[in-house]
């Protein structure tokens, strides 16, 4: 290949990159209703119950945070990263 014919391939591949990026900004774009919605604060009573599933079922965003407040994870050591183990071998 020459330089023209690279020069050309690289102009094209970002031709079409730029072409397909315009094409799909109108599907990712919301409209200023949502986006104003979106920046608003909710509280926490206007959430919708949140299915856990399993033995939990349905929780409400209240009892959640609840939750949380009452059992805060713990915190890490200092020094005491998460290690994943050394697999040896196999699949």
């Amino acid at each position: 290949m020459n330089t023209k014919q690279i020069l050309l391939y690289c102009v094209s591949c970002l031709g079409v990159t730029l072409a397909m990026l315009v094409i799909m900004f109108r599907y990712a774009a919301v409209s200023p209703q949502f986006l104003t919605h979106a920046r608003t604060p909710q509280s926490m009573e206007s959430f919708a119950p949140i299915n856990l599933g399993g033995i939990y079922g349905t929780v409400s965003m209240t009892d959640l945070v609840g939750n949380y407040l009452q059992h805060p994870p713990k915190a890490a050591a200092p020094g005491a990263g998460a290690t994943a183990p050394v697999r040896v071998g196999g699949c």
